[in-house]
């Protein structure tokens, strides 16, 4: 974990109290295993009149369905991996462009982003439109309060009924609304702080970016804490719904420009999205980390690294590009990928074109600590 610099001395305590809240009653008693996982070669079952195009959406529901979103279509997939429905997320005049993001809430409605219409949608479960946040194909900046900027993944809190979006592919920040009217809230940038437009970082300079650089992934946490993916800085941050900084960590080092030799294990773009183990204290962080084509393992604790698993590649169990990332009732993993168009596959030691599609990890009973 990387403790920012500027942290004063009441981030501290919250830092100590989110520890100790992400404990819980459970991991007093015995710690949690980290979990493993095994991909499953037979889901989903595909009708035969249907293809995949890139997965950019993914998300579960309550009754452990998965939806997918892949060509503007949002699928909806039973346990087993059958289709129970699909219907068109593109608008009554076929123009919401890229529709990108996936999460189910609390009251079953189908929350998306069309990204390069600069929209947020609000769909009931059988796709009805229903909510229109932003209008379309304008945009104002990362202060704007009523325009989007390519909004990208979507989070919605069950309590308050208040959508966290993290606006990222042009903006730079977390944007929040209400669910049920659309109304603006509040937003923050990295850090807790206001973003920044103009901002640019020191290419010579160690310290982490003082903006968001694509965030892509969110998430909340049953505790209060909301998870972002800051995909183009390779890190995670966390912060309270209010947008008060908690903690961040880097996932893997910046790569220096692509006029001077790779640094060992370093990365462009990293933290893609992110969920969370089951059991009731969501003890793990679990990130698609789309530029290394593997889901990383955190602690959520402390954000440090217990384990990842996966790989490039074009078989079950590999990933190309995992782009987004949704755990179900169960604790199994569900990977929406994104490969576009070439991964080298570790097994040809060559490249090769990775096929879009949606994988399942079932948990393995033995190490989920439930």
């Amino acid at each position: 974990m990387i403790a920012p610099k500027q942290l004063a001395s009441g981030s501290a305590v919250i830092l100590l109290l989110f520890g100790a809240a992400c404990a819980g009653p459970e991991a007093a008693e015995a710690p949690l295993a980290v979990p493993t996982f095994q991909a499953d070669a037979n889901w989903p079952i595909l009708p035969a009149d249907f293809e995949w195009g890139q997965v950019i959406g993914i998300a579960a529901d309550s009754r452990g369905h998965v939806w997918t979103s892949s060509r503007s279509v949002i699928a909806e997939w039973d346990p087993d991996g059958n289709m129970v429905q699909s219907w068109s997320a593109r608008g009554p005049d076929e123009n919401w462009s890229v529709v990108h993001g996936l999460f189910l809430d609390h009251n079953d409605f189908v929350w998306t982003n069309a990204r390069e219409s600069n929209l947020t949608l609000k769909f009931t479960r059988e796709g009805e439109h229903v909510l229109t946040i932003g209008r379309f194909d304008e945009t104002g900046g990362s202060n704007d309060t009523e325009l989007m900027g390519r909004p990208a993944e979507i989070w919605v809190d069950p309590v308050d009924n208040e959508v966290f979006v993290a606006d990222g592919y042009s903006n730079r920040r977390v944007i929040v609304f209400d669910g049920e009217s659309g109304e603006y809230l509040r937003h923050w940038g990295a850090y807790g702080e206001m973003p920044d437009d103009e901002y640019r970082p020191d290419p010579a300079s160690s310290e982490p970016s003082r903006q968001l650089r694509t965030p892509h992934g969110i998430a909340g946490s049953r505790d209060g804490h909301i998870y972002v993916a800051d995909r183009a800085n390779n890190r995670i941050q966390v912060f309270l719904q209010g947008g008060e900084f908690v903690m961040e960590n880097v996932l893997r080092p910046m790569c220096p420009p692509r006029s001077e030799p790779p640094t060992p294990g370093c990365a462009r773009a990293a933290a893609f999205s992110v969920g969370f183990s089951a059991d009731e204290a969501q003890t793990y962080l679990y990130v698609a980390d789309g530029g290394s084509h593997v889901i990383v393992v955190l602690r959520r604790s402390d954000l440090e690294k217990v384990d990842e698993f996966a790989g490039p590649g074009t078989g079950t169990g590999q990933l190309g590009r995992p782009h987004n990332l949704t755990v179900d009732p169960q604790g199994n993993i569900f990977v929406a990928e994104a490969a576009g168009p070439w991964i080298v596959d570790a097994a040809a030691g060559d490249s090769v074109q990775a096929g879009f599609r949606a994988q399942k990890f079932t948990l393995d009973d033995a190490g989920t600590g439930r």
